[in-house]
């Protein structure tokens, strides 16, 4: 059985992930914002599945939360980092989308060691043709930027863990049912299966700063995008 924590597990792929492990029997924390939503899933999905509240935007929420967490886990095998929002400004964008993901890894650091980061993002297409830039005036500069950030999150965050034998992946969980924008509310899927097998299969044992697709194959990354040095140098503004 592994610990297992996953932000944003109330809806959408996080849910999704979230009911295919707790099936598995694994032990699992799912975070989000929604008290009574979130008490509900937990209820939905057994015994072994905790709930935590917390704004994870904020640094009150955040330690809410790693407190509930190390308080619950002495280890954690596997953090997925599935919560995210259609942002309506840069400031929600950054906050939601990027800071929260690194400040709560940074914060579990200590019980990660061996374990596994999964971050949840998206189009394989968009993040290898999509430039890198901080643009954010319009809807869609804003999704250019989730998308091309969160892949510098990921390797950024590969390179400063791998000294603790911390492996850090992203993936496309494909289109999911989610309330994250009108386009994603029309879609009937609601399975990710791709999150249990990157979290559990010894195949990708020590495998870290790896894109995948929703089928679990890896994504060949532009290197001369998606690299160390451009990482500090596109995120080191943002993390104070």
């Amino acid at each position: 059985m592994k610990n297992i924590v996953i932000t944003g597990g109330t809806s959408g792929v996080g849910l999704a992930i979230a009911r295919d492990l707790a099936a598995s029997g694994h032990r699992l924390i799912i975070v989000g914002r929604n008290l009574v939503r979130g008490e509900s899933v937990a209820n939905t999905l057994g015994n072994n599945t905790d709930f935590v509240a917390g704004d994870l935007t904020t640094d009150e929420g955040r330690r809410k939360v790693v407190n509930f967490i190390k308080k619950s886990m002495p280890m954690i095998d596997v953090l997925f980092l599935s919560a995210g929002i259609y942002p309506k400004s840069s400031t929600e964008n950054i906050q939601a989308n990027l800071t929260s993901h690194y400040y709560l890894t940074k914060s579990l650091e200590d019980r990660l060691a061996g374990g596994r980061i999964l971050i949840v993002t998206g189009s394989p297409t968009a993040i290898q043709c999509l430039p890198i830039n901080s643009g954010q005036q319009t809807v869609l500069q804003r999704s250019a930027w989730i998308l091309t950030h969160k892949t510098l999150l990921m390797t950024y965050l590969s390179h400063q863990l791998h000294s603790k034998r911390i492996s850090v992946n992203s993936f496309f969980p494909g289109d999911v049912n989610s309330r994250l924008m009108p386009y994603t509310m029309g879609l009937s899927n609601q399975k990710v299966p791709v999150g249990k097998i990157l979290a559990l299969s010894p195949s990708f044992d020590g495998v870290t700063g790896r894109f995948f697709d929703e089928n679990g194959q890896e994504i060949l990354l532009n290197q001369s995008k998606y690299n160390y040095n451009q990482a500090q140098i596109n995120l080191s503004k943002y993390f104070q």
